[in-house]
């Protein structure tokens, strides 16, 4: 195993610039020179932190349905809406419809936000799995709105141009980390979570500027530097409505991110094309070399606070079964002094080495939401 300089030393001023990647290329069997050096660029230790997906067949009409009928849904009386509205038995855990008060770190919460979650999980490698996860069962089936015919199916088109290109990533980081990590280890991005993950999506409203009161927490959901749990997380372009449904055209997305050295960025994209960003699971799994990229939304310069935002997200996960490893068998105070950032906003120094996914992903909730 190789052992790198931990800080790459990007001169001051040399800021990344945004990486576009084609649809195809990522999706191909075949492993690239040209998209394994853009990789390398966008997630290393002097990247921006993301890629921009670019020529996904039919995105922009898909997303913007998959918007539409979550806006439509939002229109719905409350009696359906409370029909969708599903939880766990401890009450921690929502699928379908959910506009109850949200978790925003760290320990702020708002009731400015509406969502609709649905999980979708390949495979599961564990015969015996110790945790349950309750995203996945019967009651995932009845959480799709009737008065929505193709409600479902227009969010499973959206789901198969958001996972292939993910998925295909899982490659490029194996072969990133190929000079970096244990002989034993090689491969382990594609061995591990090829097959076995778990996707979260959500579809995300929020509501106009105007009902925010200025200096409260509810404004605070718009402006939160954060990283997600999970390994990635794709992000789509918003689309603005609106109260009487009429699509309201703003270029800006709205999203900043902090580059590997702590510099912010405006998130440029289009809506023709989808953004992907590292989360906290692929700090550890990737022994620090490939950081979570912290993001927040920001409130664009002169947007009209009568519009609402509409979003669809999707978090790419370990199955909860998953036992975490560093690959390097360094400690996890060697690969956060690796970080340019030191670490910054990146909530995870409770990390256990050998824990499971669920373990992890928990605390993180404890530590950012401050939960017990």
């Amino acid at each position: 195993m190789q052992k790198e300089e931990m800080h790459h030393g990007n001169a001051e001023g040399m800021e990344p610039t945004p990486v576009r990647i084609d649809f195809d290329d990522l999706i191909s069997d075949e492993l690239k020179q040209d998209v394994h050096e853009s990789v390398a660029k966008a997630f290393g230790l002097d990247g921006l932190g993301g890629i921009i997906v670019t020529n996904a067949p039919n995105f922009r009409e898909t997303k913007e349905r998959v918007q539409r009928n979550m806006f439509r849904l939002s229109q719905e009386p409350k009696e359906l809406l409370q029909s969708i509205t599903k939880t766990d038995a401890s009450g921690a855990h929502e699928i379908g419809w959910s506009e109850r008060e949200v978790g925003a770190p760290f320990g702020k919460t708002t009731n400015k936000l509406v969502t609709f979650n649905r999980a979708f999980r390949s495979g599961n490698p564990h015969k015996t799995a110790i945790f349950q996860d309750p995203r996945f069962g019967k009651e995932g089936e009845s959480v799709w709105p009737d008065t929505i015919p193709r409600f479902k199916q227009d969010l499973i088109d959206l789901n198969s141009l958001f996972i292939p290109p993910v998925l295909g990533l899982l490659k490029y980081f194996d072969k990133y980390l190929s000079h970096r990590i244990s002989d034993d280890k090689q491969g382990k991005f594609v061995d591990s979570f090829l097959n076995h993950y778990a996707c979260d999506h959500r579809l995300l409203m929020y509501f106009p500027l105007e009902r925010f009161e200025t200096g409260t927490e509810n404004q605070y959901i718009w402006e939160n530097w954060h990283i997600d749990h999970g390994l990635m997380t794709t992000l789509s372009h918003p689309i603005y409505f609106t109260r009487q449904g009429e699509i309201h055209d703003l270029d800006n997305t709205a999203l900043a991110l902090k580059d590997r050295h702590g510099r912010e960025h405006q998130a440029v994209f289009s809506q023709d094309e989808f953004l992907i960003i590292t989360a906290s699971a692929m700090f550890i799994e990737s022994a620090g070399y490939i950081p979570g990229t912290p993001h927040t939304v920001r409130i664009s310069e002169g947007m009209p606070t009568d519009l609402y935002r509409l979003q669809a997200v999707s978090f790419f996960e370990p199955d909860w079964n998953y036992r975490m490893t560093i690959p390097t068998g360094e400690s996890f105070q060697e690969i956060v002094d690796r970080d340019p950032c030191g670490f910054e906003y990146r909530d995870t120094d409770f990390y256990r080495d050998g824990c499971y996914f669920k373990e992890f992903h928990d605390e993180i909730a404890k530590s950012v939401y401050n939960l017990k």
